[in-house]
């Protein structure tokens, strides 16, 4: 079975299993950066957008689609990408559940080649599922018209992988290491890294941690 293959197998049986597996909390479509106090990501992709105002945005690895959702509610056009087939009827379905309209993609984000240029590129933990990081930071480079925005979360190496993740393969990359130096030349409003953090985006596994990168980068 390929690396592809297992982790879509892996979302796609937790989207199914529950409801709503990431952020199952009542706020989770909230427009407001301080409903979010417990995703530095969320907050700062809010901010940007508000302070910005509506353009054209794709959310890469979009899960069952909370960030895509909320840029779609503060007026954005919004594409999101999804490998799993639950996760991609589940983005359907919460974005017609509050009132808006995100094109979604059943796809792969290695191979998927979106058409036009983006405003707003998201990428929020999928990165350290991909092997060849950097084919995809240079895809989302690519993707970004001239001052636009990435914004990019992943896993570092700086704490181990958890051993209740440790069912499909990771490929967390160093603080200093692969991503981050893909952004190099980049101006960056958001480079944190964030250490040993409980996660508290889903509650189907025993207490663990992770280490994140988080980056907000420009183009120039």
């Amino acid at each position: 079975m390929t690396i592809v293959r297992e982790i879509e197998e892996f979302f796609g049986a937790r989207y199914e299993s529950t409801p709503r597996y990431w952020w199952d909390v009542p706020h989770a479509y909230s427009v407001s950066p301080d409903d979010h106090g417990a995703s530095l990501m969320a907050q700062q992709v809010l901010r940007h957008a508000i302070a910005r105002g509506p353009g054209r945005a794709i959310d890469l690895g979009s899960g069952e689609g909370a960030d895509a959702i909320r840029l779609a509610r503060l007026g954005w056009d919004v594409e999101a990408v999804e490998l799993s087939a639950a996760g991609a009827r589940k983005i359907r379905q919460f974005a017609a559940e509050n009132g808006v309209q995100v094109t979604v993609h059943q796809a792969d984000i290695v191979e998927f080649e979106p058409e036009g240029l983006f405003d707003l590129v998201v990428c929020n933990g999928v990165l350290h599922y991909v092997p060849d990081k950097l084919t995809v930071c240079r895809k989302m480079q690519r993707m970004t018209r001239p001052g636009g925005v990435n914004a990019v979360s992943l896993w570092s190496d700086f704490s181990p992988v958890p051993a209740v993740h440790q069912v499909v393969p990771t490929y967390p990359d160093a603080e200093q290491g692969v991503v981050v130096s893909a952004y190099a030349d980049w101006p960056k409003s958001l480079l944190y890294f964030e250490r040993n953090r409980p996660e508290v985006g889903h509650s189907d596994a025993p207490p663990h941690v992770h280490s994140h990168i988080k980056m907000i980068a420009r183009k120039v």
